[in-house]
């Protein structure tokens, strides 16, 4: 599915992640502290930034050096810890914005209902994004990544900033999504946030990568 080579990242002289190798079948975990390196690993895959050295391969493909709307198209989404919705649209029409690249729009509409009441929000598709607590917030960024029918979603932090009850409904969620067959890359603080998810965690601690 996905793999990770000898992968380094330099900001300004500071090593930011050091010979990342992974692989990525199924849910795989990564834990640490902020600053640790995960998320840059996260937006690197994703083409969000590039890396100093090293490979990324996708189902057999070298997309190291690809823009980030040519990974999204091959299908990886990437779900960010910070919201970023159209504040002034419903649940359902964030949803449906990118489906409208590809479907007419009561198709879009259509799927984009289904995917509301896939991660819980149906009761709420009609409200306006900027109205949503932070942990409806955080299953709309889900369902927006999901809109894309993604081969790998990648999960950054989906667990911080939450209070324990919208925790447990993300990771019901995910849960969801592990049974439905889509793999996974999640991040999180501690190892105990991933230990009911993932099939393989991983520790990363200076740049540096560890199995957990």
């Amino acid at each position: 599915m996905l793999r990770v080579i000898d992968l380094s990242k330099v900001y300004n002289g500071n090593v930011v992640l050091r010979g990342i190798n992974l692989e990525v079948e199924g849910f795989v975990g990564i834990f640490g502290p902020n600053g640790s390196g995960k998320s840059t690993l996260l937006k690197i895959i994703a083409g969000l930034e590039k890396p100093t050295c090293g490979r990324i391969i996708f189902e057999g493909e070298d997309i190291t050096a690809m823009k980030a709307e040519k990974i999204a198209r091959m299908g990886i989404s990437m779900v960010f810890q910070i919201s970023r919705p159209f504040k002034n649209l419903s649940v359902v029409e964030n949803i449906a914005t990118p489906l409208l690249l590809s479907k007419r729009y009561r198709e879009a509409m259509e799927r984009a209902e289904e995917i509301c009441e896939f991660v819980g929000l149906d009761a709420l598709k009609e409200e306006r994004a900027g109205k949503l607590s932070q942990g409806e917030l955080r299953l709309l960024e889900i369902g927006r990544a999901l809109a894309m029918q993604p081969k790998l979603l990648l999960l950054d932090e989906p667990f911080s900033g939450l209070d324990v009850e919208n925790a447990r409904r993300v990771r019901r969620i995910l849960r969801k999504i592990k049974k439905e067959g889509v793999p996974a890359l999640i991040t999180a603080h501690r190892m105990k946030l991933l230990r009911d998810l993932a099939d393989k965690s991983y520790e990363m601690r200076g740049g540096k990568l560890a199995e957990g």
